[in-house]
Order: structure tokens, then C-alpha cells, then sequence
């Protein structure tokens, strides 16, 4: 009961009327902070929710963006992912297993740029750094050295 009031009152403050589709996918994204695609989101749904459709999913999302709610993030061109816009942070996309990270990002970064001669206001921050992650690079460093053995 108490996820459902946290996603509750995270709509309204976001100015979105909840329905029992967005308390769902929103309830889902507090409790599963991994930057899901709409397809993620709705498998695991479902189960609960048999006559959600992935319709429904992307539409909530839709509105959800539309409002700040959420942050729709274009890191690969196979599909968006969504992430909660909780605190200012950056991503780290991995190239090889496609997983997506949070990265702390300091305030001074967007501070900066509003408090110049610009004229700029900033409203928010993308940022996204692409490459492989520890577990892949960590591998990629062992198959070099099994590669090396090998032609010896």
C-alpha cells in the first residue's frame, strides 16, 4: 500500500492524473530504478495487470515525459528507455551488453552554464557517456589474454 501512495503522490506532483495503468507503471520504475524499455515494463505488468496492453504502457509514458515525470533516454537505436527524473545524474551506456548506468553528475555543470552571458536557461541535462562497462571490458581484457596464449 505504501508504493502505491509514493507512486500516487509522485503523479500529482507531477501534475498527472493517476489511473491504476500509471500508478503501475510508475510503482514498477521506483521499484526497479534499471532505465526499462516500454517492452521491459509491460512483461512484467502484465502478470499483474492481464488487460494492460503495450498501448497503454507507451501512452503512459508519453504523458509521463510530457510532464517530467519521467526522462526518456535515445542511448541505442534499438529502443528508448525510461528513467524516474529523481536527481540530477548522468548514463553510462556499455556498448557490448547494452546495460544502462546512473553516474553521479554535480549541479555546477548546468550552474555554470545559467550563470554565464549566454542567456541560457537551463532546464536539464543529457548526458551520456558510451562505452564498455566493468564486466565487459574486464572480459575483453581476458579474451585478449587467452587470444595471446593461445597463438603462443
Amino acid at each position: 500500500m505504501e508504493k502505491m501512495r509514493r507512486a500516487t503522490e509522485y503523479l500529482q506532483m507531477h501534475g498527472v492524473r493517476p489511473s491504476a495503468q500509471r500508478i503501475a507503471v510508475t510503482r514498477f520504475m521506483i521499484d526497479n530504478p534499471v532505465h526499462p524499455s516500454a517492452e521491459v515494463i509491460y512483461d512484467a505488468l502484465v502478470k499483474e495487470m492481464p488487460t494492460l496492453s503495450l498501448a497503454t504502457v507507451y501512452n503512459t509514458l508519453r504523458v509521463l515525459v510530457g510532464t517530467g515525470a519521467v526522462t526518456m533516454l535515445n542511448v541505442d537505436s534499438r529502443n528508448a528507455r525510461y528513467d524516474l527524473a529523481l536527481t540530477p545524474h548522468a548514463h553510462f551506456f556499455c556498448r557490448k551488453c547494452g546495460s544502462l548506468f546512473d553516474v553521479p553528475l554535480r549541479d555546477e555543470i548546468a550552474v555554470s552554464l545559467s550563470s554565464d552571458d549566454s542567456g541560457f536557461s537551463v532546464e536539464g541535462v543529457d548526458l551520456c557517456f558510451k562505452g564498455l562497462c566493468g564486466d565487459c571490458s574486464s572480459s575483453r581484457k581476458e579474451m585478449s589474454l587467452t587470444d595471446i596464449n593461445d597463438q603462443n
